[in-house]
C-alpha cells in the first residue's frame, strides 16, 4: 500500500510540473482615431436635416492594428437654421479628426417664397421707431423675383416681447412684391402665438366675403434674416392711406384703439378709450386736426351713450357709418377674436364723412384661442367685442340689430362654405414650411402667452380650430336670427 502512494505522488508532482515558459506580449501602442467614411455630406441648405450617423470610427495602433469603435463624441457648434462655416469633431481616447461643415445661406425648398434680408454689418433690428438699412431678396424656386435696398424695424406691442418677432418694412424705391400692387410699406408677420399660422389668412379671407372697402393682402413666405431662417412668415400690405390701400384723402385720419396707445409717440383718449394716430403722420399732424379727431370721438361716444342716441336725426347714426360697424363686428364674431385693436377711418374735417371701421388686423387669439385653458374645441356660445366697445349700445337699436341680421343673412352660407375651403387650400399650401418653422420654433406642445392647452400638433390644431369654426357658425346662426 505504501509503495502504491509513493507511485501516486511522484506521478502527481510530475503531472503538476509545467517546463512551458510564460511568453511576454507588451501593450499596443494606441497612435489616434481614424474615421473610414467621412460624411456622407459636408454642406447643407439652411434649414436641412444635419446627419452624421454613417461615420465609422477605428483605434490605429503602432503595430498596424486597427479596432472599429462606437464610444466617440461629436462635437458640431453649428446650426441648421444658421448659415456659416464651422467644425465637426470626432473624438475618442483624446484624440480627434475635424471636417469643415458649411450651411449655406440658401433655404430648403418648403414650396414658399424666400425673403431674405440682410441688415448693414449684420447689425440686429432693435427699434420699433428707427429704421435699419437693409438688402432684400425675393426668390422663388430659384428665381428672384425681387432685390432691393429697404429700411427694416420692429413692429407691434405684446407680439415685439416674443423671440420670433414681427417687422415693418419701407423699400426705397416701391415694388409689386409677389403681386400684391406696388408700394414701399409691407409688414411682416410672424403669427408665433398662432400653432396652427394660418388665422390672419382666414381672416382676410372673412374680411374679402364681408366686402370690407379693402382687405391687406398677404402672402405666406419663409424669412431668413442675416443668414438665420427665423420661420414661417406672413408678407402682408402695411395699413397706411393710400388710393391702394385705405382710401382717404392725405389729410385723413386712420386711428387705432390699442391698449398699448400710450407707447406711441402720439395718442389721445375719450371717457372710455385710448387710440393712436396711424395717419396723419406724425411729422404731418396738425393741432388742428388733433384736437378735431379727438373732439369727435369724444362727441360721438357723449351721443351714442345719451338718452337720445337712437333718434335718426340727432343720434348716433350721424357720426358713423352703420354697415361698416355692423360689417366689422359681425367679422370678428364669426372668428371670435379675443384681442381686437380696431381701426377707425375719418376721410376729413367736415361733416360729410363719417366714422368707418376697418381694416381688419390681429387674429391670433380667434377660433376658440385666448384666456381659455378648458378642453378644446372650445365652446362657440360668447360674444366677443360686444361689452368692451360700442356693440353692446348699437346692438340696443333695432336699425342696427336688422343691418347685422340682414348681413348675416346674405353671407353666411358663402363664408361657411368658401371659409371650409380654405382650411384645405391654406393647410396644403404650408404644409412643408410648417414642419420647418416647428422645428424652428418648437412650441406645439407648449403653453405660449393666453394660447390654452396645445393639442399636440399642426394637423390637430387646425382640425380642432376648423371644428371650433364649425361649431361658432352654427352658434351664430341661431343667436343672429333672434336679433
Amino acid at each position: 500500500m505504501k509503495k502504491i502512494f509513493l507511485i501516486l505522488s511522484v506521478f502527481f508532482i510530475v503531472a503538476c510540473h509545467d517546463d512551458t515558459e510564460e511568453v511576454y506580449e507588451p501593450p499596443r501602442v494606441f497612435l489616434g482615431i481614424k474615421v473610414l467614411n467621412s460624411p456622407e455630406k459636408t454642406t447643407f441648405l439652411l434649414g436641412e436635416t444635419i446627419d452624421f450617423s454613417n461615420l465609422k470610427v477605428v483605434e490605429v495602433y503602432a503595430d498596424g492594428y486597427e479596432k472599429e469603435i462606437t464610444n466617440f463624441t461629436l462635437n458640431w457648434t453649428g446650426n441648421q437654421f444658421k448659415a456659416g462655416a464651422n467644425i465637426l469633431s470626432v473624438t475618442a481616447r483624446g484624440k480627434s479628426v475635424s471636417f469643415d461643415i458649411v450651411i449655406e445661406n440658401k433655404l430648403i425648398d418648403t414650396g414658399l417664397p424666400v425673403v431674405y434680408v440682410n441688415t448693414d454689418r449684420g447689425q440686429g433690428i432693435l427699434s420699433k421707431i428707427d429704421y435699419t438699412n437693409a438688402n432684400m431678396t425675393i426668390t422663388d424656386q430659384d428665381k428672384t423675383l425681387y432685390t432691393g435696398s429697404i429700411g427694416i424695424r420692429g413692429r407691434g406691442h405684446a407680439t415685439w416681447t416674443y423671440p420670433k418677432k414681427p417687422y415693418r418694412v419701407k423699400l426705397d424705391i416701391k415694388a409689386n412684391l409677389l403681386d400684391m400692387g406696388s408700394d414701399r410699406n409691407w409688414a411682416l408677420m410672424p403669427n408665433y402665438c398662432d400653432k396652427t399660422l394660418m388665422r390672419t389668412s382666414i381672416a382676410f379671407k372673412v374680411s374679402e366675403l364681408l366686402d370690407f372697402p379693402w382687405t391687406p393682402k398677404a402672402r405666406f413666405v419663409e424669412l431668413v434674416l442675416n443668414g438665420e431662417y427665423v420661420g414661417n412668415y406672413m408678407l402682408v400690405e402695411a395699413v397706411r392711406q393710400d388710393k391702394n390701400r385705405v382710401d382717404i384723402p392725405e389729410t385723413g385720419f386712420i386711428i387705432e384703439r390699442d391698449g398699448y396707445y400710450q407707447e406711441d409717440p402720439v395718442w389721445f383718449t375719450t371717457s372710455r378709450f385710448g387710440f393712436s394716430f396711424k395717419n396723419p403722420d406724425l411729422e404731418d399732424l396738425s393741432n388742428e386736426q388733433f384736437n378735431y379727431i379727438r373732439d369727435y370721438m369724444n362727441e360721438f361716444e357723449n351721443v351714442l351713450y345719451s338718452e337720445s342716441f337712437k333718434d335718426p336725426d340727432k343720434g348716433y347714426a350721424n357720426y358713423i357709418n352703420s354697415a361698416s360697424f355692423a360689417r366689422w363686428f359681425l367679422c370678428h364674431q364669426i372668428l371670435a377674436n379675443m384681442d381686437t385693436n380696431p381701426y377707425i377711418v375719418k376721410e376729413d374735417m367736415t361733416d360729410k364723412s363719417k366714422l368707418s371701421m376697418g381694416p381688419v388686423w390681429d387674429f391670433e387669439w380667434s377660433l376658440g384661442i385666448g384666456w381659455y385653458y378648458g378642453s378644446r374645441p372650445r365652446p362657440a356660445d360668447y360674444f366677443v367685442v360686444y361689452t368692451d366697445f360700442y356693440f353692446y349700445r348699437l346692438m340696443q337699436d333695432d336699425r342696427f340689430a336688422s343691418t347685422v341680421k340682414r348681413m348675416w343673412s346674405t353671407n353666411q352660407s358663402r363664408i361657411y362654405q368658401e371659409i371650409l375651403q380654405h382650411f384645405v387650400n391654406v393647410q396644403k399650401e404650408i404644409m412643408r414650411s410648417q414642419e420647418l418653422n416647428f422645428k424652428r420654433w418648437d412650441i406645439q406642445n407648449v403653453v405660449v402667452s393666453v394660447g390654452g392647452v396645445p393639442m399636440g400638433g399642426f394637423e390637430k390644431e387646425v382640425a380642432c380650430d376648423r371644428q371650433f369654426f364649425i361649431n361658432r357658425m352654427s352658434w351664430l346662426n341661431n343667436i343672429i336670427n333672434q336679433f
